[in-house]
């Protein structure tokens, strides 16, 4: 098991990527709007998890005017990528 954390600042986004593996994200602060090929944009308030699943195209982005704080929980083989960056 993998715990990461990460900021995101006002208006940025992630990548497109996909994980090879379920990835669950906590909202620690703020608010962050998640793109999954697919489906309608979710936004995800602070105090709120969801699971991104795997093989999935998606992006995350902080349309707020304030950081966005996550912290990631994973498992996965230690060789395995976190992620492939999709088109």
């Amino acid at each position: 098991v993998r715990v990461l954390t990460a900021t995101i600042q006002p208006g940025k986004k992630t990548p497109f990527h996909a994980h090879r593996f379920p990835v669950t994200v906590y909202r620690h602060g703020g608010a962050f709007t998640l793109e999954m090929e697919g489906k309608p944009p979710v936004t995800v308030k602070a105090e709120d998890a969801m699971v991104d699943p795997p093989n999935k195209k998606i992006t995350g982005n902080n349309r707020t005017g304030n950081a966005t704080k996550v912290v990631i929980f994973h498992v996965r083989e230690t060789e395995t990528p976190f992620l492939d960056s999709v088109k």
